[in-house]
């Protein structure tokens, strides 16, 4: 999980993952969302400290790893510094997504690499464009431009095969990480993200329903 940012777009002088949302900080949100992964990686950096505590309440089997860059770099070193030393695929996700805890699990049993897409929900999103190659939903570009009515939206969500498919080092973001390796299998999943305060809404109605359908809590 990439948490270690400034969150500055939410203007709330506070790390993304520390946002409240339903009364608790967004990334126990996520903790309980992974609750069924066993190998849980953090990695942390603006007021790490503040929120390691929330981690370790949470997962105390959790590793935390700390961006101290994080002020110069994006979520792909944050990755690169998380995936160091795993085995076999990776799941990357960014700290302001939710996903829903079914998709989730398919997602992580699911074939390396591949993006995980939904369709347009934030206010400045990256775009991808979707194509179909023998059967099979294939990511072929990232763009910020408008795609089209039905386009489908990055969400943070990435499985690589890390020695195979990730660099060495990066200091952008995930998805500039992943372009080169375009064209990639793309699967729908059910989601919500936050990057702006006035998002904290929704991704608070999407946490009821998914209690309310009895996949969080």
């Amino acid at each position: 999980m990439n948490a270690a940012g400034l969150g500055s777009r939410m203007g709330l002088n506070r790390p993304k993952a520390m946002v409240e949302v339903e009364g608790r900080p967004l990334i126990s949100w996520q903790l309980a969302m992974l609750r069924s992964v066993e190998d849980v990686r953090v990695v942390l950096g603006y007021r790490a400290a503040e929120v390691a505590e929330v981690v370790f309440g949470e997962r105390p089997d959790a590793t935390v790893v700390l961006n101290h860059e994080f002020a110069s770099t994006g979520t792909a070193a944050s990755f690169l510094r998380g995936a160091a030393g795993a085995e076999g695929p990776v799941v990357s996700l960014d700290c302001d997504l939710v996903v829903h805890p079914h998709d989730l699990q398919a997602f992580i049993e699911g074939p390396a690499p591949m993006l995980g897409v939904f369709r347009r929900q934030s206010v400045e999103p990256v775009l991808v464009e979707v194509s179909a190659h023998d059967g099979l939903a294939m990511a072929t570009r990232f763009t910020r431009e408008s795609v089209g009515e039905q386009a489908w939206e990055w969400s943070g969500l990435v499985s690589l095969r890390h020695r195979a498919d990730a660099p060495e080092s990066a200091r952008g973001h995930v998805f500039e990480m992943v372009a080169p390796l375009l064209p990639l299998l793309a699967r729908e999943i059910r989601a919500r993200e936050v990057d702006y305060e006035e998002e904290i809404e929704d991704m608070a109605e999407w946490i009821r329903a998914l209690q309310d359908e009895g996949v969080l809590a």
